[in-house]
């Protein structure tokens, strides 16, 4: 019996040291296991504190570039304006209107320059619109209309227009300038191509016009409404500083082209106010969040504005006269028989055509809303020091590389919980 005894307090021994042998291993895979643990989250750390300060030297580097841009920009403007005798400030066919600068024109007014309206992306319009725009602007300026993208239709005949020696010891200096997305480079590179020869007298730079200030209130929904329909939204993004809710800019378009074209454009049914226009738009054309739920009215107001210039696009109608009562650009070009003769063929050639197969047929139309946003040239201008030659041969940053800059490579991605608001 007292080996029986015996035998069971030995087996309750070994029982109880592998039960603490067991529970020490454990103990001892677990600290293992939280040193690996933390020596992970040490790791993650390290590389989200990595990635942060990258981030934000990235940032850092970027903001500092684009200043370097928009100063060199600047600067490039200046110097072609001190240095061209004729300038061609483009303008997007879809609303020249809003693409006219009111302080350039009254710096060419006040300096004696010849300036020169040239519509551009004539091809996005119906051929009466571009007509009506030739015969509107045409008492204020010589106007011309090309089609860059569209095989370089009216190139020849600018050219005719400006009327420049190529041969003469000293041949007057034609600079072309605009706001952002207005087609300077395009025309600059088709100039190039239509002229045989040199082209010496076609300044190297193009000039960007900048707003000197963000607009507010319904300045910012026309400036938005704008830039959506010229295709300067398709990144998501609020370009050259305006800022403006989407839903906003969708109510400022409603009012302008009215509801019932709008309902046409789209073919949508009956709707209430803005809301119930991009809940209606959303719904039609199917327009989900990568879940797969319907956008909120914030979002889907800025995902309508995004598509707003593809084809049939949206465009600004000529108004009867112009409201702005301005001293006509007329003065300071000599040769303006010859320049009117020219226009004249356009506006003959543009109304004999039949517009009937063209997309824009079934485009959305507007009235026209006022000149583009105010420019600082004065304060530009103000240091009007001698031109520095070299500084014109492409000084600084081509056209389009800010936007680059400020762009990112990639297309913004609408987060879904963003895309849900109400």
């Amino acid at each position: 019996m007292e080996g029986f005894h015996c035998q069971v307090g030995n087996a309750e021994l070994l029982a109880d040291i592998e039960a603490k042998k067991a529970k020490r291993e454990e103990e001892l895979a677990k600290k293992k296991q939280e040193a690996k643990n933390k020596v992970k989250q040490d790791r993650l750390e390290q590389q989200r504190q990595s990635q942060e300060m990258h981030q934000q030297k990235e940032a850092e580097r970027r903001k500092k570039r684009a200043e370097q841009v928009l100063m060199s920009q600047l600067e490039s403007l200046r110097k072609l304006l001190l240095k061209a005798d004729i300038l061609l400030q483009t303008l997007d066919a879809r609303d020249p209107l809003y693409c006219r600068c009111p302080e350039l024109e009254a710096w060419v007014r006040e300096k004696g320059k010849r300036l020169i309206y040239v519509l551009t992306k004539v091809d996005l319009i119906l051929p009466q619109q571009a007509a009506d725009w030739i015969q509107v602007l045409g008492p204020l300026a010589p106007v011309a209309c090309v089609q860059v993208e569209a095989g370089g239709e009216g190139v020849t005949q600018l050219v005719q227009m400006l009327g420049v020696d190529p041969d003469a010891a000293k041949p007057d200096q034609v600079g072309i300038l605009g706001y952002e997305g207005t087609g300077k480079k395009s025309l600059l590179k088709a100039i190039r191509r239509q002229v045989p020869g040199s082209t010496r007298w076609l300044l190297e730079s193009v000039g960007r016009l900048r707003p000197a200030d963000d607009p507010e209130g319904e300045a910012a929904a026309t400036a938005m409404l704008h830039m959506a329909m010229r295709g300067l939204l398709v990144r998501g993004r609020a370009s050259e500083g305006v800022s403006a809710e989407p839903l906003e800019v969708v109510r400022h378009l409603l009012n302008r082209a009215g509801v019932p074209a709008v309902m046409r454009r789209y073919r949508l049914p009956t709707f209430e106010g803005a809301e119930g226009f991009v809940q209606v738009w959303a719904k039609t054309y199917n327009i989900k969040t990568k879940k797969g739920k319907a956008p909120g009215v914030e979002s889907a107001a800025q995902l309508f504005l995004q598509q707003l210039a593809t084809a049939p696009c949206c465009s600004c109608l000529a108004p009867a006269q112009l409201q702005d009562a301005q001293p006509s650009l007329w003065a300071t070009h000599s040769s303006r028989p010859s320049m009117e003769a020219v226009m004249k063929t356009q506006l003959d050639l543009l109304r004999s055509r039949d517009g009937s197969s063209s997309s824009a047929v079934k485009g959305l139309s507007m009235p026209s809303h006022g000149l583009g946003p105010g420019v600082a040239l004065k304060e530009l201008m103000e240091d009007d020091g001698e031109s520095d030659d070299d500084a014109m041969e492409n000084e600084g940053f081509e056209e389009g590389e800010e936007e680059e800059l400020m762009e990112g490579d990639e297309e913004e991605d609408f987060e879904d919980d963003a895309m849900e608001d109400d």
